[in-house]
């Protein structure tokens, strides 16, 4: 008996998604690092759903329909699962990763003046509150050598491999290269860096593309539907005027496909816990209040909440974007300071707010705040993660107890370029804004 079982376990095992796709599985896995025999062992506690969903599914089938058979399309995500989920979380790790390459770069440009290598630049940033994804790849080369016992270049080369088809396999390699032909290493992060920006270009501009040909057909959505109902309406007196609200049905994926295709450009809004509320129960005692007048007006009104709440996000992403605007003439004062023999934390309290913009003064006095109390920049958390990994850039230097003029000079001038980048792109998208604040009121 116990032959048997063994016997079909093994069976089992042989017909397992981990078995037919080690490989892809593992590779996935050794990616963003985790443990396979952890994704295998919540595989099993899974697969234990499929007959009894089946079961179930074919039960209810037998009572109420035979449409409920089609329950069954879970169980093959079940038995997916390993595969699915590591994909997942890959290809999160992967643009976690690309969001965040231009700002390391500009660490480890910083750090190739003091000599430091790419591993140093690693391991500096396994401790970062700002690099989310680059922080996991971290640990897993600090891993590689600390653990494993190999060299920082071994461990790098170990890592390329991994990262052989991104953006940062190229990093990998062409630090490598550099390694083995003598190539100074400011050169060629400098070289990386200006590569990562016209990437960024042409992910923007694709991104503009996508965006405005979506856009124009969520336009004759709105404008045609109503344009084509109306029309019936003369015809024949059967027509809901409900129907008219078809467009909002279709908007959400609409919408959800332009999201999906836009590249991260360095917002990082959260709500606080407060305007969670007002956004969920403001709409929901509006509705019920106005439930006995008419549903249409109800979800027009809940609709236009929804809308105008997205103003009150837009205006903090204003907000940050006018303050990384200054951000280039602030380092450049701060380079002229540090020429002066000023340290980076006494060269931010020189700084002089009295002409620029009200926001902008409100965010250097809050780091002057954290300077005078001797806390770290990182404290201040904004709306966008250029600014939040400034202030993390800042506080670095000020730990190395280096600072030269030449480096804020030349971060100042990569941010600048940065900033020129996404105006040209946000420009290209002004048929993009006007389309989508006009379709609603089209429909009404």
């Amino acid at each position: 008996m116990k032959l048997k079982i063994n016997n079909i376990s093994k069976i089992f095992d042989k017909l397992s998604i981990i078995y037919l796709y080690y490989n892809k599985i593992n590779q996935n896995i050794l990616y963003y690092g985790d443990d396979i025999n952890k994704t295998s062992k919540n595989y099993r506690k899974l697969l234990f759903l499929i007959p009894l969903i089946t079961i179930i599914s074919i039960l209810i089938s037998m009572k109420i329909s035979i449409y409920f058979i089609l329950i069954n399309f879970i169980n093959i995500f079940i038995y997916l699962y390993p595969i699915i989920i590591t994909e997942v979380k890959k290809n999160e790790q992967k643009k976690a990763i690309e969001d965040e390459l231009i700002v390391f770069l500009l660490f480890a440009y910083i750090n190739s003046f003091l000599g430091k290598s790419l591993y140093k630049t690693f391991e500096e940033i396994s401790n970062s509150v700002v690099f989310k994804g680059l922080k996991k790849e971290a640990a897993l080369l600090v891993k590689e050598v600390e653990v494993l016992g190999k060299s920082s270049i071994l461990a790098i080369e170990s890592r390329a491999r991994v990262h052989k088809n991104d953006s940062l396999g190229k990093v990998y390699s062409t630090y490598l290269a550099g390694e083995n032909i003598g190539i100074s290493l400011q050169e060629r992060i400098r070289d990386l860096i200006e590569e990562s920006l016209d990437n960024l270009k042409s992910s923007l501009e694709s991104y503009v593309n996508r965006a405005n040909d979506i856009v124009e057909i969520l336009f004759m959505l709105y404008l045609v539907t109503p344009m084509v109902l109306l029309a019936f309406q003369f015809i024949s007196s059967s027509i809901n005027l409900f129907m008219l609200l078809i467009p909002l049905f279709f908007s959400p994926g609409i919408y959800l496909m332009i999201t999906l295709s836009q590249p991260n450009v360095g917002y990082n809004v959260a709500l606080t816990t407060k305007e969670k509320l007002i956004l969920l129960c403001l709409p929901l005692a509006i509705g019920l209040l106005l439930l006995r007048i008419n549903l249409l007006y109800d979800i027009i009104i809940v609709y236009a909440l929804f809308t105008i709440f997205t103003f009150f996000v837009y205006n903090r992403i204003k907000s940050s974007d006018d303050i990384l605007h200054t951000m280039p003439n602030i380092l450049s004062d701060i380079a002229d300071y540090v020429k002066l023999g000023y340290g980076v934390r006494n060269s931010l309290l020189k700084l002089n707010e009295k002409n620029l913009d009200t926001k902008t003064t409100k965010f250097i006095g809050k780091v002057k705040e954290l300077v005078k109390r001797d806390l770290p920049l990182t404290r201040l958390n904004t709306n966008s993660w250029v600014l939040n990994a400034v202030l993390e850039f800042l506080d670095n230097l000020e730990k190395k107890g280096y600072a030269d003029s030449f480096i804020f000079k030349e971060i100042s001038i990569l941010i600048g370029n940065y900033i020129t980048l996404r105006e040209k792109i946000l420009r290209n998208l002004q048929l993009f804004n006007s389309l989508s604040i006009a379709t609603p009121f089209l429909l009404y």
